[in-house]
């Protein structure tokens, strides 16, 4: 499911904007009270777009706000990707629309320099009148949105984890860089030509670690999430041998500095045994304007 309700169905519970301004946006000075810029407004309004989600959910049902919050062509992953309005829309109603209850809160978030695309992450819970002790989980949702249009979510992957996740202990969440001119078709072909380059024999962990940002994020079911490519590079060495992507699609922000794909991957191990799963992916470009590996979210597609 999505937010995925075994995977991101956590319910949000309120958290401070200012946490998330402060650990995704350029920090600001803290010496002298300032208007707003423009970076700082976005991403208030994408914060505030979670956090009504989140209130919807625990009010109305996980049914209703996620239909009311996915775009059109939203995608969800239960375990494989699928257009979220249409998939729920043809299941039938629950009988009680607040069971399960998922709760969940931004704990970080991140905008593109066009303010047309970003990014949340945090910690969810599910429980049930038959399972009231929560199973624990982080969620990572894409947002995008037209001029003067509200967010919608575009993209929504989630893990289990074994306990509550401490966003404070990951660092400072991945931001873009790149402030140069760009042509967003030309990087969308871009960054499936560099995915597809996984395929045929793969990535092998070398190739992969050259590939993601300083502070990339990995996100594994079963596991809290590991931040940083000092963290990150050792795990993937210890658990593949090589790895190959399969992009479905990918979606580009209008600076050219924030994408996200979604598609299958194959993972071996070193024993030379296949996992196959679905994976999204959040690339943001450095001040060069190479794309790099921010975030990583895979799931398996049979539970281990």
């Amino acid at each position: 499911m999505t937010r995925s309700i075994l995977h991101r169905s956590g319910w949000h519970a309120a958290v401070s904007t200012a946490l998330c301004v402060v650990l995704a946006c350029a920090t600001p000075n803290t010496a002298s009270a300032h208007e707003p810029d423009a970076e700082e407004v976005a991403l208030g309004s994408l914060v505030d777009a979670e956090l009504a989600f989140a209130r919807m959910g625990a009010e109305r049902g996980i049914r209703e706000a996620f239909l009311a919050n996915f775009s059109d062509d939203g995608i969800a992953f239960e375990p494989a990707p699928v257009r979220l309005r249409e998939t729920w829309r043809a299941r039938p109603a629950p009988a009680d629309p607040l069971e399960p209850k998922l709760a969940w809160k931004p704990a970080q978030a991140g905008v593109s320099r066009s303010f047309d695309m970003g990014y949340t992450t945090g910690p969810f819970t599910l429980s049930s009148a038959t399972q009231p002790t929560p199973r624990h989980g982080v969620f990572f949702s894409v947002w995008q949105r037209a001029r003067g249009g509200p967010w919608k979510v575009m993209l929504d992957a989630g893990i289990t984890t074994p306990g509550a996740v401490d966003f404070a202990q990951l660092g400072a969440a991945p931001r873009p860089r790149f402030a140069g001119r760009a042509n967003a078709a030309r990087e969308r072909v871009t960054i499936l030509d560099g995915e597809s380059q996984a395929l045929g024999g793969g990535l092998t962990p070398n190739d992969y670690a050259r590939r993601v940002a300083a502070d990339v994020r990995l996100h594994r079911d079963g596991a809290p999430p590991i931040a940083s490519r000092t963290a990150v590079a050792p795990a993937i060495a210890r658990a593949m041998s090589r790895v190959s992507w399969t992009p479905i699609d990918a979606r580009v922000s209008a600076a050219g500095d924030m994408a996200f794909t979604y598609g299958r991957y194959r993972q071996t191990d070193h024993d030379q045994r296949a996992v196959d799963g679905y994976y999204a992916h959040l690339w943001l470009r450095d001040g060069s304007g190479k794309w790099q590996l921010a975030y990583d979210i895979a799931i398996p597609a049979t539970p281990p």
